[in-house]
């Protein structure tokens, strides 16, 4: 018999990292507040058949071999979900760069869905709901991006988003980050989200401390730090620029009702 989960407020990653990058002083708050959030990695499974020349320049991006990736994502991941006092899963969808030849460079990566992708977040969304399920999870809220910056598996993940809201379940967008941080999205990302979303925004409110545990959650991802930051600089003083920014001086996350 499956194990009763207690985790009700579930937050969708993309990737191993998304979720601490972009709202992880909330799930602090909420874990403080004496909830179980859940963190579930969507596209976290293991690669399979060839790697295209693409994944293996990424994986020398991040230092670390084909054979050892996957299982040093998840180390990562778990050392900020501890960060966090959140439950780290994930499901076994593969990474955008690992799905064949459709996607091979950062334009493909951040342009449009490919065609062949079309029933994917249907299939996600079937994945996912079998998986809260079987674990006896009985979600209260989703937490999906908002898909700034436009990488094609947060595209999907917010499809998955929209898919729930219809459903009938509370869903949250949250700003992805760094992309939101950057002066490209800067300012067309309330426009955006605006016009994706019923446009109705909620500001969470952080305190220091629970800004300071999103900021080691996000060092805990070591093998992405350099790539992540490269155009950002300090990550620490990225995370608190960007949450006080939004925050009017005071850190902050911002959501938007899907």
């Amino acid at each position: 018999m499956p194990v009763a989960d207690p985790a009700r407020h579930i937050f969708l990653a993309p990737h191993y990292d998304d979720v601490a990058l972009s709202c992880g002083g909330t799930v602090v708050r909420l874990a403080d507040s004496g909830a179980t959030p859940l963190v579930m990695t969507i596209f976290g499974g293991v690669p399979v058949g060839p790697l295209t020349t693409f994944a293996s320049d990424m994986h020398a991006l991040w230092g670390v071999g084909p054979n050892d990736v996957i299982a040093t994502r998840r180390a990562e991941e778990r050392d900020a979900a501890v960060a966090l006092g959140a439950r780290a899963r994930w499901l076994d969808f593969a990474d955008a760069i690992y799905r064949a030849d459709r996607y091979t460079s950062d334009p493909q990566l951040f342009g449009d869905i490919d065609p062949a992708e079309s029933g994917l977040a249907a299939e996600i969304h079937d994945a996912l709901l079998a998986a809260l399920t079987e674990r006896d999870i009985r979600p209260v809220a989703f937490y999906v991006p908002l898909a700034i910056g436009n990488h094609v598996d947060h595209q999907h993940v917010l499809a998955v988003g929209k898919r729930l809201a219809a459903a009938g379940y509370e869903v949250l967008a949250y700003e992805d980050f760094p992309y939101a941080g950057d002066p490209a999205w800067r300012d067309s990302l309330e426009a955006h989200a605006r016009a994706i979303t019923t446009g109705i925004e909620r500001l969470e409110p952080l305190t220091s401390d629970q800004l300071n545990r999103r900021i080691d959650a996000v060092l805990c991802y070591r093998s992405q730090l350099d790539v992540i930051f490269r155009h950002q600089g300090d990550p620490a003083e990225a995370v608190q620029d960007y949450a006080r920014t939004i925050g009017h001086g005071q850190p902050a996350e911002r959501f938007w009702r899907v």
